[in-house]
């Protein structure tokens, strides 16, 4: 089974999404919407975000996922 987004009530009145990967996991929390409207087009964005956004490493070892990314690179080309 894929992954899958799950829309949960969140405090006072507003909702929140969850990403579920296929195997139960849960790998994100969203922030709070207002109502479910807003939470629909929250989805809709973060499947365009997750498909197209590019990978921003901003944790104190960045320099091994780009090397990482490099090594597979130069594999490739041999």
């Amino acid at each position: 089974m894929s992954g899958y987004f799950k829309l949960v009530d969140a405090h006072e009145g507003s909702y929140r999404i969850k990403l579920v990967a296929g195997d139960g996991t849960l790998m994100a929390v969203s922030t709070t919407f207002e109502t479910k409207q807003e939470a629909a087009a929250g989805i809709a964005q973060l499947r365009e975000i997750a498909g197209t956004g590019p990978v921003i490493d901003q944790s104190r070892d960045a320099d091994v996922l780009g090397e990482a990314r490099n090594s597979g690179r130069k594999a490739a080309a041999s």
